[in-house]
């Protein structure tokens, strides 16, 4: 069975970037290095905002979670 596409409004991916900016900056720079910004955390992110979730705070933190900072 395949997912149907999660379609987001502006306002979303607005919030969306938000916390993937803020997660990112949260990160040492070693595991900056050792990740892409844009796969890691970006689908933790696309995830939790897919499961409705729309709370930046809590959007950085599903990108952080179980991460060594």
């Amino acid at each position: 069975m395949t997912k149907a596409a999660a379609h987001f409004d502006a306002e979303t991916i607005a919030l969306k970037k938000a916390a993937l900016n803020e997660a990112w900056n949260c990160l040492s720079p070693k595991l900056q290095a050792t990740m892409l910004k844009s796969t890691s955390l970006a689908e933790r992110i696309l995830k939790s905002a897919t499961e409705g979730e729309r709370d930046r705070e809590r959007l950085r933190e599903a990108a952080l979670a179980d991460l060594a900072a």
